[in-house]
């Protein structure tokens, strides 16, 4: 077991010319509550990213319990975005799509077994699965 659950060492993100990141070092203990404090465009959204695997380094290494970012690290990061981080023209079947690609347990089956409980609920008033939306939806698929 690693004694950190985060390291950074000298990790450099670039976006075209403009360096977001640049030779960031820095270890996380374990059992440590962090803050990531900064101004507006400082690299902590950057940083978080990285972190949960949806951008890559530049250069520069980062581990995550050991590990880079990928399968299993995304299931011990995750990432609460304050605006939608899918294109807006995706439809269900496109965000399925994307959702397995990205998390190695997405459940397709279960998902579409929700949807269609989704649109029949109305006639019902039963919900389909645990945690379904309380209001209808129109799903595009």
């Amino acid at each position: 077991m690693n004694d950190f659950i985060i390291q950074c060492r000298g990790l450099t993100k670039n976006y075209g010319t403009k360096t977001a990141l640049e030779q960031v070092e820095f270890s996380i203990g374990r059992g440590r509550i962090v803050g990531l404090l900064g101004p507006n465009g400082s690299g902590k959204t950057t940083l978080i990213k990285l972190l949960c695997g949806l951008l890559q380094p530049t250069s520069g290494e980062l581990l995550i319990d050991g590990h880079t970012p990928g399968a299993y690290t995304k299931g011990q990061v995750s990432y609460l975005p304050d605006r939608m981080y899918v294109a807006d023209w995706m439809k269900v079947r496109d965000l399925m799509g994307f959702f397995r690609d990205f998390y190695q347990d997405f459940d397709g089956a279960r998902l579409r077994k929700c949807a269609s409980g989704w649109a029949s609920r109305k006639k019902t008033g039963s919900r389909p699965c645990p945690r379904a939306p309380r209001r209808s939806s129109s799903w595009l698929w």
